[in-house]
This record gives C-alpha cells, structure tokens and sequence, in this order.
C-alpha cells in the first residue's frame, strides 16, 4: 500500500509490509539502533519486557518503534508537526499497544514522565542549552541514557571547518563551539520544514567530549562509556571516516546504585 505521507530518514516496516522509507536500510538494521540494542541487553541482562524508554525528538518514530517492538514500552518524544503526523501513521499502521508518542519540545523532557532510560539521538547538539537540558533528563530517567551526539573538535580536526564552527566558547559552564543553526530571520514554517535542524535557537553549542563525560558523571550516572560497535567498520569509522570527521560520539551513561569507595 502506497503512503501519501513522506518520510525523510526513517524506514519503517508497518504491519502489512510498507516501508516508510525504501530508498534507506530497514531501521533495525541502522548501526546506532544495533548498539543500543546491545547495551539495553547488557544493562538489563536481556530482560526488556515493559521496560520504559524515551526517545527524545525522535523525528519519525523509526528507532521508537524498534524499541517497541524489543517489548518495551516505547514513548517517541517530537515537536515539530509534520514528523509527527508521520509517527501517528506509524502508530496506527503498527500493531503495537506498547508504541506511544508525544508532540512536546525536548526542553520539556521534565515535563513528559518518568522513564527507565531515555534514547537521545542526533538532538544535543542541536540545543543551546544542552546542560539544562542534561540537567532535566537526569531527574526522569532512573537507570540509563544513550546519547548520539557531535561534540566540539579539537583546533584542527575536520569538523570544525565542515560545520563552520566557532572558536572555543564557554556556555552554561561548559567548554565548547557554536553551531549556526538557521538564520534568525527564519519564521516557524520555515522552522517546521528544517526536519534536520534544532526547532527554535538558530545557533546550538556543542559540548566538549570530556565536559560531556564529565557533566554526565556529575549528574548521577556513575558508569559511563563510550560505544564503539555503532558502525560496521570501527578503524575506519573512528580514525578517518565520518564519526572522526564529523566528531561525533555513542556515549552511554547509567546509575548503577553501587557505591565504591575512593582510595585515600
């Protein structure tokens, strides 16, 4: 059956075998879906059954409905209209009572539940309060959080001429780069339309790799980590190909409740 809606990334299976997106990998083949998967495994010892997890500005409700289809229940978290509409049709065409969605801001992740874990993908960097932001999501989420996400490069890696990046800054505390957005004249149609971009600020602030570690730390979650299984080539993906060039991360956080004592 035909869609008369598009999609832009996300190729869902809908129950009568529609893709939403045919020209892209099925989602559950997406390298970034695949490495949760596994540390969703890990965190939880393979028991995912009515687990909660949030992802958050979940664009078109790919990776959401693959969570849901893991037996937890799934809550995809999205702002903008028109990717909303497209996860309502997901929504309806899948045969998925555990498979929910929300037409809230990210900014308002206090605001939407408590969660298991939540699912931050492709979203930090597209704040320009990404520590309130962090601040937030630490107080809903009581056992992990998954953030893909570009952080700030160093003077002379690539991303900072690709993105056109700013000098090292300072924002909410943190080390960082700026990141223009759109232009400040855009309207909110214009802004509905930026699928890719952030929805409101028209600059982003990228932390720095280790303020991000550090930061996720310091906000309860004693065991963090850096994936690297997200691609199929790990050599070249982090040393040459685009997770170096773009400086980009799969950082994994949880709250382990298991207290170790420091040497004195």
């Amino acid at each position: 059956m035909a869609l008369d809606y598009v999609f832009t990334a996300h190729n869902i299976r809908l129950a009568d075998g529609t893709q939403t997106h045919p020209a892209s990998p099925n989602m559950d083949q997406y390298g970034r879906y695949k490495a949760a998967k596994r540390a969703l495994n890990v965190i939880y010892n393979g028991d995912l059954e009515g687990r909660t997890i949030a992802d958050v500005g979940c664009l078109e409700g790919g990776y959401t409905t693959e969570f849901a289809r893991l037996g937890m229940e799934a809550t995809g978290i999205e702002v903008r209209d028109s990717n909303f509409r497209n996860c309502l049709l997901v929504k309806s065409r899948t045969s998925l009572p555990n498979l929910h969605f929300l037409q809230r801001d990210a900014l308002e992740i206090g605001q939407c539940g408590d969660y298991d874990g939540l699912f931050v993908c492709g979203l930090l960097y597209h704040l320009d309060k990404p520590r309130k932001f962090l601040e937030d999501a630490a107080k809903v989420c009581k056992k992990f959080i998954i953030i893909d996400t570009h952080v700030a490069p160093r003077m002379h890696e690539p991303a900072v001429d690709i993105f056109r990046l700013s000098d090292t800054s300072t924002n909410e505390g943190l080390k960082g780069r700026w990141f223009t957005e759109f232009d400040a004249a855009a309207t909110a149609v214009d802004r509905d339309n930026m699928k890719w971009s952030s929805f409101a600020n028209n600059a982003s602030f990228w932390i720095e790799k280790t303020a991000l570690l550090q930061t996720m730390s310091e906000l309860g979650f004693d065991m963090v980590f850096e994936q690297f299984d997200c691609e199929d080539d790990i050599e070249t993906q982090f040393t040459r190909g685009d997770r170096y060039n773009h400086s980009r991360v799969f950082l994994v956080g949880v709250k382990t409740g298991v207290s170790i004592a420091r040497a004195q």
